[in-house]
């Protein structure tokens, strides 16, 4: 019996691929963007989340704690994160659900079953199911089975990948696919690896191999527009040099940072890495649309 972590799943979507969709968001993944708005996703393993506002300071976590990560100072409760194993005994008995773990360990069959409730919408808008994550090849048998079991229901399948992955183990998963989104998120490798923690040769790689190998599964590029990181027009007409010599690519997607991910990361008793950062204008995105049509390549803002 196949089992994997999953954050969540979400029904009734519609930005993840054509007509109605179900996405399973698979846990874990290889790049730490600055940006992230699901940094719940990152680690493979469940996490966990405390909400501040919610917490009544009564002290049953820092009694429940294993390993004494949750402390009380001057009736206020602290938690070291460097100590926290995410065992989730604190979360047992919170009174108000102000400890919580994103991440459930689930079967392979369990998630299609969910995904089998929705099936009706499917049929009536030519929807399916799309994994997305953080990464859905961090778990590679988990999410080659899942799309497996949705080939042979008929659904129409979709994946979110950051392309940090080698060939084979994407070469497998793409076999049960029917259309990949993949993200470019710099040109620049130095730059790439600045913004998440990795290089991009590997991710370019597997875009061009993509796009020769699997003719007849459309391969959408995104770009998540970052204000000041890698909106200059030398980085996105050096993008739309590399995506123009490629034989299959549906449209590019400019995606413009958002905030609604900052919240997490207090949740997670992290920092946000980028404060300060606002969302790009309209206008803005209309330029850097304007420049990678001229390479005649279908443009399209937001997902």
């Amino acid at each position: 019996m196949i089992k994997g972590t999953i954050s969540s799943i979400e029904r009734f979507a519609i930005h993840d691929g054509p007509g109605i969709r179900t996405v399973v968001f698979i846990k874990g993944c290889p790049l730490r963007c600055s940006w992230c708005s699901t940094p719940e996703s990152q680690s493979i393993r469940p996490e966990m989340g405390y909400f501040v506002a919610k917490c009544l300071r009564c002290g049953r976590c820092a009694e429940a704690c294993p390993v004494k990560a949750i402390t009380i100072s001057s009736g206020e409760i602290l938690t070291e994160r460097q100590l926290c194993n995410n065992c989730g005994q604190c979360v047992e008995v919170c009174l108000v659900g102000a400890r919580t773990m994103t991440g459930e360990e689930v079967t392979v069959g369990e998630v299609v079953r969910e995904v089998e409730k929705d099936s009706v919408f499917y049929w009536n808008s030519g929807g399916g199911v799309t994994l997305g994550g953080g990464e859905p090849t961090m778990q590679p048998i988990f999410s080659l089975e899942i799309l497996k079991a949705c080939r042979e229901s008929g659904f129409h399948t979709a994946m979110e990948t950051c392309g940090y992955v080698k060939w084979g183990i994407l070469h497998e998963i793409l076999k049960y696919l029917d259309l990949v989104y993949i993200d470019i998120k710099h040109m620049s490798s130095a730059e790439h690896k600045k913004l998440t923690g990795k290089g991009n040769e590997l991710i370019l790689g597997n875009i061009e191999r993509m796009a020769a190998n699997y003719t007849d599964t459309p391969l959408i590029i995104r770009i998540p527009v970052i204000p000041g990181h890698n909106d200059s027009v030398e980085n996105i007409m050096d993008t739309a040099k590399f995506v123009c010599r490629l034989k299959r690519v549906e449209r590019v997607e400019l995606l413009p940072y958002h905030r609604f991910g900052v919240s997490k990361y207090s949740v997670l008793l992290r920092d946000y890495p980028l404060p300060n950062l606002e969302t790009p204008d309209e206008e803005h995105l209309r330029d850097l649309a304007k420049l990678i049509r001229a390479y005649d390549i279908h443009v399209q803002i937001g997902g």
